[in-house]
């Protein structure tokens, strides 16, 4: 998929983001962001039952997307750092299903999880930086995903400044970008 901003992504879906509390998706993550966002809407079909983003972040190396319907919260993300790497588990609210409505909208509610947590598999193999093919750097601080290329720069400039963060290493190597 054609890499695609932030904000071409809010004019084509804007219900998606109606309410965003806090969305920051990493450039190199913005091919599988902007599929996830198009299998939503899809997934949705005509009735797109108050979807939106409510966070999107990027913790232990990986992105996580956060989203409710309406008022309906998603589930809770629980994320454990273990010597073997992270493992996660996310717990669903219980509903109870008394019409064919809440039916389908537990069927809709469980593939967007599905599509959720395949985008977040997904970026654990995505440098965050630019997209090439990455692995987890246990720098400064934060374990990010990067390709060797951002391994390295990360290692430069945490010799020159301290503690480097994804975005930082955005702004370096893409100066100009838009």
């Amino acid at each position: 998929m054609k890499s695609v901003s932030l904000k071409e992504l809010q004019a084509l879906y804007p219900y998606q983001f109606g309410n965003p509390v806090d969305v920051d998706v990493a450039k190199g993550w913005m091919p599988i962001f902007a599929k996830l966002c198009a299998d939503v809407d899809q997934t949705l079909g005509q009735d797109k039952l108050g979807f939106h983003w409510s966070q999107i972040k990027e913790k232990f190396g990986s992105a996580r997307f956060y989203y409710r319907f309406g008022r309906r919260k998603s589930g809770t993300r629980l994320d454990i750092w273990t010597p073997q790497g992270v493992l996660s588990q996310e717990i669903s609210p219980k509903r109870k299903v008394r019409t064919e409505k809440d039916r389908s909208f537990q069927d809709i509610s469980r593939a967007i999880l599905q599509l959720t947590d395949a985008a977040q598999v997904a970026t654990k193999n995505v440098c965050l930086a630019c997209g090439a093919p990455g692995s987890p750097d246990v720098g400064e601080g934060y374990v990010l995903m990067l390709c060797p290329e951002h391994q390295a720069r990360r290692r430069e400039l945490d010799s020159q400044d301290g503690l480097i963060d994804w975005e930082t290493l955005e702004d370096e190597n893409n100066q100009g970008s838009a």
